[in-house]
């Protein structure tokens, strides 16, 4: 097939109507199970093959047009004495969920919120502030979630840039956020307190310790917990009900979440989500048919990014699953809540299952609880994967690790194994809803299976775009030839015949030395291949000669440690006989640990940082291309 007949084709297929998409799907699915025999293609956007994984009712589901709140309820409508959250043992049901929703939007509205307004949220997970999600969503209030880590001049940025009159933050980060509240909009501060809906046993203990341990700092909360524009959470709750709240209805495509980028790919920036976009995430989810009403997921991941809120929060409780609030924040945290509520359903980062799959204490333990131990947000090797496939094995649990794959502009997750879809070294295969394509990035001309490009993502999860950031927007979201919109991800994979995605690499960490192509991920494959490896990461360090060159950095397992020379010398072969001599690392750094970020994945940007730092203090450190 020429370039210019494929494009016709994309074009043909994007004028279709709903009804003849939905048509089309049914006879896709049909030629990938054998049903139908007919012609295909041979380029996976066009093929689908992977809608042979899906039944034949879910092609024809179709997006609910409901706000994020109305389609919560209406799916728990037979599901109301189920516990839909539980936090250090306070269990609270879906009625009781919802009641409380209720209440707090009308205190809300009594505050002065209105729909359109953006109210800025501050918080780790808790359930005031999953309530809080509910409530503003209700009342058609857009959410603006700021990464807890952000400094008082970052803060007063979000707040200026949207321009928030209501902040709910939790007691913690108070102190930095009295820093800059003058130079801001807002009116009022919502306070919430970690420990306000624990248990009261566990309350007195909890509050006690932390004056203990934090006695300066709780001084300095609770003298600013006194001025005149904060307002703790019970006290909200006792706000007159002196006007019924208006609750709009729903509105497609209307603006509901502001989540943050951690800048990864680049700079900084603020994409906006609808309830489209929650609710589809949802459906997505949903089509796998594998999640059990009443069953447990583990909500470990922190809410103020894509794959929180989306993924751990709303798609859970949709689903009529037990949300188990884990406010965590360490690979040893997630363990702990592993080991106290042997949740059936985890999404998590790899870091945190390396961490569980080494702790002492769950080798011991019966896993059979665990149906389905989601990881993604990094990358993981296929060593990895077959280790703890074996681990969940031998420990009683018919569960394998189920990777998947997205990005904060497809509102987290786009592809993901579930089950018995998997396959090892794969992310998975497109969410029922999803399109993806596999195309040469500088020529954007799709590539056949199992050939490797740029994924591209089509998905009703798409971002409605980045705030005030229209150039950014058009670097990610763009337009095709033949009339589509999809995201470019900036990712490099392909797809084999079955429909399953593998990633390769990350084209914007791609190391130019002299002027040679690197991909740290192909280098990072290698080095966890030596089973003494326990992370690895690498990055490019600044060199006079070639550009750039690339580095090792490796943390070994505590057994190996003592022996790094040996592991050195292996790793450093076993490069030089798979990688070109351009792609071979200048050096090999063995640390204890490597550092993360907030959501667990290994932080390479601060490594990178840390390491060309060094090298501009000091002149004696020269490295030289190896042949």
């Amino acid at each position: 097939m020429t370039k210019e007949q494929l494009i016709e084709l994309k074009k043909k297929i994007g004028q279709l109507s709903e009804e003849e998409l939905k048509e089309r799907d049914l006879y896709l699915r049909g030629l990938a199970t054998g049903e139908i025999q007919g012609p295909l293609v041979g380029y996976a956007s066009i093929d689908k093959p992977w809608l042979k994984y899906y039944d034949k009712e879910t092609l024809s589901t179709q997006i609910p047009n409901m706000t994020a709140y109305q389609y919560m309820c209406h799916e728990n409508a037979d599901n109301l004495d189920t516990c839909a959250i539980e936090y250090y043992g306070t269990k609270i049901t879906f009625k009781e969920f919802i009641s409380m929703i209720d209440k707090a939007a009308d205190k809300f509205y009594n505050l002065g919120v209105r729909k359109g307004d953006v109210v800025t949220i501050i918080s780790i997970a808790n359930p005031e502030l999953e309530i809080t999600l509910y409530a503003l969503n209700k009342l058609g209030v857009v959410i603006n979630l700021v990464d807890v880590r952000y400094d008082s001049n970052a803060i007063k940025n979000c707040l200026n840039e949207v321009n928030s009159r209501i902040l709910i933050a939790m007691d913690n980060f108070l102190p930095e956020i009295d820093k800059m509240l003058n130079e801001t909009s807002v009116s009022h501060v919502i306070t919430i307190s970690p420990f306000n809906s624990v248990p009261s046993a566990l309350k007195i203990v909890a509050n006690l310790g932390d004056k203990v341990k934090n006695k300066e700092t709780r001084k300095i909360i609770d003298k600013i917990k006194k001025k005149e524009r904060y307002i703790g959470w019970n006290e909200l709750l006792k706000i007159p009900s002196q006007l019924k709240p208006v609750f709009p209805a729903y509105e497609k495509n209307m603006l509901t979440a502001l989540v943050h980028t951690g800048g990864t790919t680049g700079v900084s920036k603020t994409v906006k989500l609808s309830n489209d976009n929650f609710n589809a995430m949802v459906l997505q989810f949903q089509a796998f048919n594998t999640y059990l009403k009443r069953d447990t997921f583990l909500n470990d991941i922190v809410p103020f990014v894509a794959y929180g809120i989306l993924g751990a929060i709303h798609m859970p409780l949709c689903l009529g699953l037990t949300n188990i609030i884990a406010p965590v924040l360490s690979p040893e945290g997630f363990t702990k809540f592993m080991i106290k509520y042997h949740p059936n359903n985890v999404l998590a980062v790899p870091t945190y299952w390396e961490d569980f799959t080494n702790n002492s204490k769950v080798q011991r333990m019966d896993l059979s609880f665990l149906k389905h131990p989601g990881s993604g947000g990094d990358s993981t090797s296929i060593e990895k994967e077959k280790e703890h496939n074996l681990f969940f094995k031998e420990h009683n649990s018919n569960a394998v690790i189920e990777l998947g794959y997205g990005l904060t502009e497809v509102g987290s997750a786009a592809v993901a194994c579930v089950g018995d879809i998997n396959k090892i070294g794969s992310v998975g295969i497109p969410f029922v809803k999803n399109v993806v394509c596999i195309c040469d990035p500088d020529t954007e001309i799709e590539l056949g299976y199992n050939q490797v490009g740029e994924i591209y993502i089509k998905t009703p999860t798409m971002m409605m775009g980045y705030l005030n950031n229209q150039n950014e927007e058009e670097k990610v979201v763009k337009i095709h030839s033949s009339g589509e919109k999809w995201i470019h991800t900036g990712d490099l994979g392909y797809v084999d015949e079955d429909g399953f995605l593998y990633i390769t690499g990350r084209i914007k960490r791609m190391i130019i030395s002299g002027g040679f192509k690197i991909y740290p991920s192909e280098i990072e494959k290698i080095i966890y291949q030596n089973p003494a490896v326990e992370k690895c990461c690498v990055i490019a360090l600044e060199d006079e000669v070639y550009g750039s060159l690339p580095e090792a950095y490796i943390v070994l397992k505590k057994e190996f440690k003592e022996h790094y020379k040996n592991v050195e010398k292996e790793i450093c072969q076993d490069c030089e006989k798979k990688l070109p001599p351009y792609s071979l690392p200048c050096n090999y750094q063995f640390r204890d640990s490597l550092p993360l970020t907030t959501v667990g994945k290994i932080d390479y940007k601060t490594v990178e940082m840390e390491a060309n730092k060094q090298i501009a203090k000091s002149n004696a450190y020269k490295r030289t291309l190896k042949k």
